[in-house]
Protein backbone atom coordinates (compact mmCIF):
# COMPACT_ATOMS: atom_id res chain seq x y z
CA UNK A 1 0.00 0.00 0.00
CA UNK A 2 1.26 3.53 -0.71
CA UNK A 3 2.60 5.57 2.19
CA UNK A 4 0.23 8.54 2.79
CA UNK A 5 3.12 10.86 3.69
CA UNK A 6 5.03 9.96 0.54
CA UNK A 7 1.93 10.43 -1.58
CA UNK A 8 1.30 13.85 -0.03
CA UNK A 9 4.78 14.83 -1.23
CA UNK A 10 3.54 14.31 -4.79
CA UNK A 11 -0.13 15.18 -4.75
CA UNK A 12 -0.14 18.33 -2.61
CA UNK A 13 2.50 20.17 -4.70
CA UNK A 14 0.41 19.48 -7.81
CA UNK A 15 -2.64 21.07 -6.22
CA UNK A 16 -0.45 23.93 -4.99
CA UNK A 17 0.70 24.53 -8.56
CA UNK A 18 -2.92 24.86 -9.68
CA UNK A 19 -4.02 27.08 -6.79
CA UNK A 20 -1.03 29.41 -7.14
CA UNK A 21 -1.93 29.92 -10.80
CA UNK A 22 -5.54 30.89 -10.05
CA UNK A 23 -4.84 34.62 -9.71
CA UNK A 24 -3.10 35.29 -13.04
CA UNK A 25 -4.67 32.34 -14.90
CA UNK A 26 -5.60 33.28 -18.47
CA UNK A 27 -3.80 36.62 -18.37
CA UNK A 28 -1.42 36.62 -21.33
CA UNK A 29 0.13 40.09 -21.18
CA UNK A 30 3.41 40.03 -19.25
CA UNK A 31 3.15 43.73 -18.45
CA UNK A 32 -0.30 43.22 -16.90
CA UNK A 33 0.96 40.41 -14.68
CA UNK A 34 3.96 42.54 -13.67
CA UNK A 35 1.59 45.35 -12.72
CA UNK A 36 -0.65 43.06 -10.68
CA UNK A 37 2.22 41.13 -9.07
CA UNK A 38 5.24 43.42 -8.77
CA UNK A 39 6.83 41.06 -6.22
CA UNK A 40 5.91 37.93 -8.15
CA UNK A 41 3.11 35.44 -7.55
CA UNK A 42 4.18 34.40 -4.07
CA UNK A 43 0.79 33.99 -2.38
CA UNK A 44 -2.60 32.66 -3.34
CA UNK A 45 -4.90 35.23 -4.89
CA UNK A 46 -8.42 35.63 -6.18
CA UNK A 47 -8.79 35.48 -9.97
CA UNK A 48 -7.66 38.65 -11.74
CA UNK A 49 -9.12 37.71 -15.13
CA UNK A 50 -12.75 37.25 -16.13
CA UNK A 51 -12.41 33.50 -15.65
CA UNK A 52 -13.25 31.66 -12.42
CA UNK A 53 -15.67 34.24 -10.92
CA UNK A 54 -16.49 33.57 -7.28
CA UNK A 55 -13.31 31.65 -6.59
CA UNK A 56 -11.28 32.62 -3.53
CA UNK A 57 -7.57 32.61 -2.78
CA UNK A 58 -6.52 29.02 -2.15
CA UNK A 59 -9.25 27.58 -4.38
CA UNK A 60 -8.53 25.53 -7.49
CA UNK A 61 -9.16 26.25 -11.12
CA UNK A 62 -11.41 23.88 -13.07
CA UNK A 63 -8.36 21.68 -13.63
CA UNK A 64 -7.71 21.30 -9.93
CA UNK A 65 -11.42 20.82 -9.26
CA UNK A 66 -11.55 17.88 -11.67
CA UNK A 67 -8.34 16.42 -10.26
CA UNK A 68 -9.99 16.45 -6.85
CA UNK A 69 -13.07 14.71 -8.28
CA UNK A 70 -10.77 12.04 -9.73
CA UNK A 71 -9.08 11.63 -6.35
CA UNK A 72 -12.49 11.22 -4.71
CA UNK A 73 -13.46 8.60 -7.28
CA UNK A 74 -10.23 6.68 -6.65
CA UNK A 75 -10.62 6.96 -2.88
CA UNK A 76 -14.18 5.65 -3.05
CA UNK A 77 -13.30 2.63 -5.19
CA UNK A 78 -9.68 1.94 -4.35
CA UNK A 79 -8.80 1.93 -8.03
CA UNK A 80 -9.19 3.87 -11.26
CA UNK A 81 -12.48 2.66 -12.67
CA UNK A 82 -13.45 4.38 -15.94
CA UNK A 83 -17.19 3.89 -15.41
CA UNK A 84 -16.97 5.15 -11.84
CA UNK A 85 -14.80 8.08 -12.90
CA UNK A 86 -17.38 9.03 -15.50
CA UNK A 87 -20.16 8.77 -12.92
CA UNK A 88 -18.34 11.02 -10.45
CA UNK A 89 -17.31 13.51 -13.12
CA UNK A 90 -20.87 13.76 -14.43
CA UNK A 91 -22.27 14.14 -10.91
CA UNK A 92 -19.83 16.97 -10.24
CA UNK A 93 -20.86 18.97 -13.29
CA UNK A 94 -24.55 18.17 -12.95
CA UNK A 95 -24.34 19.68 -9.48
CA UNK A 96 -23.74 23.09 -11.09
CA UNK A 97 -20.47 23.76 -9.27
CA UNK A 98 -18.62 27.05 -9.19
CA UNK A 99 -16.09 25.78 -11.70
CA UNK A 100 -15.32 26.98 -15.21
CA UNK A 101 -16.69 24.83 -18.03
CA UNK A 102 -14.03 24.87 -20.68
CA UNK A 103 -14.48 23.64 -24.23
CA UNK A 104 -13.49 20.06 -23.45
CA UNK A 105 -15.99 19.89 -20.61
CA UNK A 106 -18.83 21.45 -22.57
CA UNK A 107 -18.36 19.24 -25.60
CA UNK A 108 -17.99 16.08 -23.53
CA UNK A 109 -21.16 16.88 -21.59
CA UNK A 110 -22.99 17.56 -24.85
CA UNK A 111 -21.87 14.20 -26.23
CA UNK A 112 -22.94 12.33 -23.10
CA UNK A 113 -26.30 14.13 -23.05
CA UNK A 114 -26.86 13.07 -26.66
CA UNK A 115 -26.20 9.45 -25.76
CA UNK A 116 -22.75 9.44 -27.31
CA UNK A 117 -20.17 7.82 -25.05
CA UNK A 118 -17.27 9.72 -26.60
CA UNK A 119 -15.06 12.53 -25.31
CA UNK A 120 -14.43 15.90 -26.86
CA UNK A 121 -11.80 16.25 -29.54
CA UNK A 122 -9.99 18.83 -27.41
CA UNK A 123 -6.21 19.03 -27.64
CA UNK A 124 -5.50 21.02 -24.47
CA UNK A 125 -3.10 19.88 -21.76
CA UNK A 126 -5.81 20.03 -19.09
CA UNK A 127 -6.95 16.46 -19.65
CA UNK A 128 -3.46 15.16 -18.91
CA UNK A 129 -2.94 17.44 -15.92
CA UNK A 130 -5.27 15.44 -13.65
CA UNK A 131 -2.85 12.50 -13.29
CA UNK A 132 -1.63 13.64 -9.87
CA UNK A 133 -4.68 11.94 -8.35
CA UNK A 134 -3.52 8.59 -9.75
CA UNK A 135 -0.52 8.61 -7.44
CA UNK A 136 -2.86 7.75 -4.59
CA UNK A 137 -2.63 4.26 -6.09
CA UNK A 138 0.35 1.91 -6.10
CA UNK A 139 0.74 0.63 -9.65
CA UNK A 140 2.67 -2.60 -9.96
CA UNK A 141 4.06 -1.83 -13.39
CA UNK A 142 4.66 0.93 -15.90
CA UNK A 143 2.04 -0.68 -18.13
CA UNK A 144 -0.64 -0.39 -15.46
CA UNK A 145 0.33 3.22 -14.77
CA UNK A 146 0.25 4.05 -18.47
CA UNK A 147 -3.18 2.51 -18.87
CA UNK A 148 -4.54 4.48 -15.92
CA UNK A 149 -3.10 7.77 -17.16
CA UNK A 150 -4.61 7.29 -20.59
CA UNK A 151 -7.95 6.09 -19.24
CA UNK A 152 -8.56 9.08 -17.00
CA UNK A 153 -7.61 11.43 -19.84
CA UNK A 154 -9.84 9.84 -22.46
CA UNK A 155 -12.98 10.53 -20.46
CA UNK A 156 -12.87 14.12 -21.71
CA UNK A 157 -10.10 14.37 -24.31
CA UNK A 158 -10.09 12.27 -27.47
CA UNK A 159 -6.95 13.72 -29.02
CA UNK A 160 -4.24 11.02 -28.76
CA UNK A 161 -1.57 13.63 -28.05
CA UNK A 162 -3.29 14.53 -24.78
CA UNK A 163 -3.37 10.90 -23.65
CA UNK A 164 0.24 10.62 -24.77
CA UNK A 165 1.19 13.61 -22.63
CA UNK A 166 -0.54 12.03 -19.64
CA UNK A 167 1.45 8.85 -20.19
CA UNK A 168 4.65 10.84 -20.56
CA UNK A 169 4.26 12.77 -17.31
CA UNK A 170 3.12 9.64 -15.46
CA UNK A 171 6.28 7.73 -16.36
CA UNK A 172 8.52 10.76 -15.83
CA UNK A 173 7.15 11.23 -12.33
CA UNK A 174 7.62 7.55 -11.52
CA UNK A 175 11.24 7.75 -12.65
CA UNK A 176 11.93 10.92 -10.66
CA UNK A 177 10.50 9.25 -7.56
CA UNK A 178 12.97 6.42 -8.16
CA UNK A 179 15.89 8.87 -8.20
CA UNK A 180 16.32 9.78 -11.86
CA UNK A 181 17.19 13.30 -12.94
CA UNK A 182 14.54 15.14 -14.89
CA UNK A 183 16.48 14.77 -18.10
CA UNK A 184 16.87 11.01 -17.58
CA UNK A 185 13.23 10.64 -16.60
CA UNK A 186 12.00 12.57 -19.62
CA UNK A 187 14.10 10.47 -21.99
CA UNK A 188 12.64 7.26 -20.60
CA UNK A 189 9.11 8.63 -20.57
CA UNK A 190 9.33 9.66 -24.21
CA UNK A 191 10.18 6.09 -25.11
CA UNK A 192 7.11 4.69 -23.37
CA UNK A 193 4.47 7.27 -24.27
CA UNK A 194 2.17 6.46 -27.18
CA UNK A 195 2.41 10.07 -28.38
CA UNK A 196 5.11 11.94 -26.46
CA UNK A 197 5.49 15.72 -26.38
CA UNK A 198 8.23 17.44 -28.36
CA UNK A 199 11.00 16.61 -25.93
CA UNK A 200 13.93 17.78 -28.03
CA UNK A 201 12.66 21.35 -28.20
CA UNK A 202 12.33 21.40 -24.42
CA UNK A 203 15.78 19.88 -23.88
CA UNK A 204 17.34 22.57 -26.08
CA UNK A 205 16.31 25.39 -23.72
CA UNK A 206 19.22 25.16 -21.29
CA UNK A 207 20.25 28.69 -20.34
CA UNK A 208 17.08 30.29 -21.63
CA UNK A 209 15.57 33.13 -19.64
CA UNK A 210 12.06 32.86 -18.27
CA UNK A 211 10.93 35.42 -20.84
CA UNK A 212 12.33 33.36 -23.68
CA UNK A 213 10.59 30.23 -22.42
CA UNK A 214 7.31 32.03 -23.08
CA UNK A 215 8.13 31.72 -26.78
CA UNK A 216 6.74 28.19 -26.60
CA UNK A 217 3.34 29.82 -26.28
CA UNK A 218 1.25 30.26 -23.16
CA UNK A 219 -1.97 28.72 -24.45
CA UNK A 220 -3.58 25.42 -23.58
CA UNK A 221 -2.63 23.43 -26.70
CA UNK A 222 -0.72 20.31 -25.67
CA UNK A 223 1.76 20.83 -28.52
CA UNK A 224 3.13 23.95 -26.84
CA UNK A 225 2.01 23.61 -23.21
CA UNK A 226 3.65 20.23 -22.63
CA UNK A 227 7.12 21.26 -23.91
CA UNK A 228 6.90 24.47 -21.87
CA UNK A 229 6.09 22.44 -18.76
CA UNK A 230 9.08 20.20 -19.43
CA UNK A 231 11.36 23.19 -20.01
CA UNK A 232 10.21 24.80 -16.75
CA UNK A 233 10.86 21.57 -14.88
CA UNK A 234 14.39 21.37 -16.28
CA UNK A 235 15.11 25.00 -15.44
CA UNK A 236 13.85 24.71 -11.86
CA UNK A 237 14.73 21.10 -11.04
CA UNK A 238 16.58 22.22 -7.92
CA UNK A 239 14.50 25.35 -7.21
CA UNK A 240 11.02 24.00 -6.57
CA UNK A 241 9.62 27.13 -4.93
CA UNK A 242 10.77 29.34 -7.79
CA UNK A 243 9.48 26.92 -10.41
CA UNK A 244 5.84 27.17 -9.37
CA UNK A 245 6.07 30.93 -8.87
CA UNK A 246 7.59 31.50 -12.30
CA UNK A 247 5.03 29.26 -13.96
CA UNK A 248 2.19 31.25 -12.40
CA UNK A 249 3.88 34.53 -13.30
CA UNK A 250 4.16 33.50 -16.94
CA UNK A 251 0.38 33.49 -17.07
CA UNK A 252 -1.71 32.10 -19.88
CA UNK A 253 -3.13 28.65 -19.23
CA UNK A 254 -0.77 28.25 -16.30
CA UNK A 255 -2.86 26.01 -14.05
CA UNK A 256 -2.62 22.88 -16.21
CA UNK A 257 1.14 23.40 -16.37
CA UNK A 258 1.18 24.04 -12.63
CA UNK A 259 -0.45 20.73 -11.77
CA UNK A 260 2.13 18.75 -13.74
CA UNK A 261 5.08 20.91 -12.72
CA UNK A 262 4.08 20.64 -9.06
CA UNK A 263 3.84 16.88 -9.42
CA UNK A 264 7.36 16.65 -10.84
CA UNK A 265 8.88 19.06 -8.33
CA UNK A 266 7.14 17.25 -5.49
CA UNK A 267 8.53 13.95 -6.72
CA UNK A 268 12.00 15.50 -6.72
CA UNK A 269 12.04 17.46 -3.47
CA UNK A 270 8.93 16.59 -1.46
CA UNK A 271 6.29 18.82 0.06
CA UNK A 272 8.44 20.40 2.77
CA UNK A 273 10.41 22.47 0.26
CA UNK A 274 7.33 24.60 -0.44
CA UNK A 275 6.28 27.48 1.85
CA UNK A 276 4.11 26.47 4.78
CA UNK A 277 1.53 29.08 3.83
CA UNK A 278 1.12 27.42 0.45
CA UNK A 279 0.35 24.15 2.22
CA UNK A 280 -1.99 25.53 4.87
CA UNK A 281 -3.64 27.96 2.46
CA UNK A 282 -5.17 25.28 0.24
CA UNK A 283 -8.87 25.53 0.97
CA UNK A 284 -9.38 21.86 0.13
CA UNK A 285 -6.20 20.74 1.88
CA UNK A 286 -7.90 18.88 4.73
CA UNK A 287 -10.22 17.18 2.28
CA UNK A 288 -7.29 16.00 0.17
CA UNK A 289 -5.47 14.69 3.25
CA UNK A 290 -8.55 12.72 4.30
CA UNK A 291 -8.93 11.20 0.84
CA UNK A 292 -5.27 10.19 0.67
CA UNK A 293 -5.43 8.62 4.12
CA UNK A 294 -8.59 6.72 3.23
CA UNK A 295 -7.14 5.47 -0.06
CA UNK A 296 -3.97 4.24 1.63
Amino acid sequence: MPDPAAIRDLVLPAFIGDALALGPQRIYAAEEIARLYPQGVTTYDTPRSAYHPGKQAGDFTHYGDQTLVLLESISKRGKIDPAGWKENWMAFWNGNPNSYRDGATRRTLENFSAGLDIPSDSHDLGGASRIAALFALDFESDEAALQAAAAQTRLTHGDPQVAGAAEFFMIATRRVRAGASFREAFREAAGLSSSPPDLESALSTEGWSTERLAEFGLGCDVKSAAPLTIALALKFEHQSFEGLEVNARLGGDSAARGLLLGLLLGAKAGLSIFPQEWQSGLRAGARIDALLTRTA
